[in-house]
């Protein structure tokens, strides 16, 4: 399984029209960050506030749609505006409401407060890639007389995208004794401004043997010169240093091919002792890593077999 994380950023798209809503001195009930970007398997949480031109909230009634198939809710918590007068009340839930909403009812108990401030926390999961909206398509705020307060709603969106992943493809192997293949080294599309590389995998060569590397299409893929070394290292380890004269690229892609030997029938890892990668200016690039599967099965015929178990003796 791939490795994930998450950042979160916020973006200035949909605050232009918090700003304008400022502007204008209108209340305005928004989600903040309005974009967030975040990894996949990745938790993180925005808030829903109102702005300092709301005055004299009581009561509030929310329904926030999001998308379910790209967001999981975790926990959605009251925020402190509401509970900075005195006693308070919220309940919250992602049951079957409209379109599967968040729903959310709060009230300040007996008295009032005015803005800026967070009436409530939303806490999520990045299940897979993809955009999820944080769109009010319900909202009622009203006053100590129970008379509802006009305001402007301003959702927000999610996008959700893969991590910068180092990967070895494909990730579970099955060859027969006495076989060569090959795993890619390769990187996804959110590896970018890639310069140079260098990296250490392992194994346990009683089951595999590294029978060295080349280099893959990626880094020549812009046209510009390109520098590629590897050696094997105890049998059980190799390394490859490579990079892009004077340019850089970006994910997909493969950076190199590694030929490997099944030698003797077993299980084994093949794996990053280390990575690191590094763009234009030698500032180092973030990236997970995830390693690979070799199954070693049996040889072929019965003459094969013996025939090569007599080769392998020698080596064991």
């Amino acid at each position: 399984m791939r490795a994930k994380r998450w950042r979160a950023v916020a973006l200035p798209v949909l605050l232009v029209a918090m700003l304008a809503s400022a502007a204008t001195a209108d209340p305005t009930l928004y989600v903040d960050p309005a974009l967030t970007d975040v990894w996949t398997e990745g938790d993180f949480w925005v808030d829903v506030s109102v702005n300092a031109e709301l005055l004299g909230l009581t009561g509030y009634d929310l329904a926030i749609d999001y998308d379910e198939g790209v967001l999981e809710v975790l926990e959605v918590v009251e925020g402190a505006l509401p509970q900075s007068s005195g006693p308070s009340f919220f309940f919250s839930t992602t049951g079957p409401a409209p379109e599967n909403a968040i729903v959310i009812n709060g009230a300040i108990l007996g008295d009032a407060v005015d803005g800026p401030g967070v009436l409530a926390s939303l806490h999520f999961l990045a299940l897979v890639p993809g955009f999820s909206p944080l769109e009010f398509i319900e909202f009622e705020l009203r006053d100590l007389e129970n008379a509802p307060i006009a305001v402007t709603p301003v959702g927000g969106q999610v996008t959700v995208s893969d991590p910068p992943t180092i990967y070895l493809t494909p990730q579970l192997t099955e060859e027969p004794e006495g076989t060569t293949f090959f795993i890619d080294v390769a990187v996804n599309a959110t590896l970018t401004n890639l310069t140079g590389y260098d990296l250490v995998l392992t194994l346990n060569p009683d089951i595999v043997r590294f029978g060295g590397a080349t280099e893959g299409p990626l880094p020549g893929s812009g046209g510009d010169a390109t520098y590629f070394f590897s050696v094997v290292e105890n049998d059980s380890t190799l390394v490859i240093n490579g990079a892009v004269l004077g340019s850089w690229v970006d994910g997909p892609g493969v950076l190199a091919h590694i030929e490997l030997q099944a030698f003797y029938q077993g299980t084994t890892d093949l794996e990053f002792a280390s990575v690191e990668l590094r763009d234009i200016d030698n500032n180092p690039l973030i990236a997970f890593d995830e390693g690979a599967v070799i199954v070693v099965t049996p040889g072929g015929s019965p003459v094969e077999n013996t025939s090569w178990s007599v080769l392998k003796s020698l080596y064991r």
